[in-house]
C-alpha cells in the first residue's frame, strides 16, 4: 500500500538545511542557487533519468508545505523509498502530538522529583527512542509500565535530537491497559 503525506502542518516542520543534508547524504548534488530563493539539486537514477529537487532557502512562504510534498513525492520515485520512510528522516519537530510505546529505561537520582525515561514509540511509522522527563505521579507510573511491560501513552511536543526524539511540555501521561470482554479485546487509557 502507497501512503500519499498529505499533512500540510507536518510538512511545513520539514526544516531546509535538513532537506539538503538528506540530500547530500542520499546521492543527490547540489547545481546551485536559483534566483537567491532555492538549491537546485539533481540525481541519476540507475535508467538514467534525470530527476531535479528545489530546495527552498526558507519556510516564510504560504505554500511550503505544498513544495515539501512535492518534494517527498519525487524522492519516493527517485530514492525508492516510501514517502513515510522519507518523511521520518526528515521531521525534526511534531508539536502537540501523542505517541504510544513501551517504557525500555527509567532513571532517577535519589531524592530528586523528575525522573529520566526512555521509551520506544512509532514517529512517522518509525520506531524511534524517545526520552521523556516526568514528575513524581508519571513517573511512578512510568515504573510499573516498564516493570509489568505495559504499553504507555503520552502527548506534548515532540523534538528530535540526533535519532533520538525528546518529548516536551508533557500530558497526559498514562497506561494503555487491555480488558478482556468475552473473546474480544479492549483497549483503554488508565487516567491517574
Amino acid at each position: 500500500m502507497k501512503v500519499t503525506v498529505r499533512d500540510n502542518t507536518i510538512l511545513k516542520t520539514i526544516e531546509p538545511q535538513i532537506l539538503g543534508e538528506y540530500l547530500q547524504t542520499n546521492g543527490w548534488h547540489n547545481e546551485g542557487l536559483f534566483y537567491g530563493r532555492a538549491w537546485i539539486w539533481h540525481k541519476n537514477s540507475d535508467g538514467g533519468e534525470l530527476f531535479e529537487i528545489k530546495q527552498p532557502i526558507s519556510q516564510d512562504f504560504d505554500d511550503y508545505g505544498v513544495v515539501m510534498g512535492d518534494t517527498i513525492k519525487k524522492l519516493e520515485v527517485s530514492d525508492n523509498r516510501s514517502q513515510l520512510e522519507i518523511l521520518s528522516d526528515l521531521i525534526t519537530c511534531l508539536n502537540n502530538t501523542a505517541i504510544q510505546g513501551f517504557v525500555v529505561k527509567v532513571d532517577r537520582e535519589e531524592g530528586e522529583k523528575i525522573g529520566k525515561v526512555a521509551m520506544m514509540g512509532f514517529v512517522v511509522n518509525k520506531l524511534r527512542k524517545i526520552y521523556v522527563e516526568l514528575k513524581e505521579t508519571d513517573y511512578k507510573l512510568a515504573l510499573k509500565a516498564y516493570n509489568e511491560r505495559m504499553p504507555v501513552t503520552c502527548g506534548g511536543d515532540l523534538v528530535k535530537v540526533g535519532e533520538s526524539f525528546v518529548m516536551q511540555n508533557v500530558q497526559g501521561f498514562a497506561l494503555i491497559v487491555e480488558e478482556a470482554k468475552g473473546d474480544e479485546r479492549a483497549s483503554s487509557v488508565a487516567i491517574p
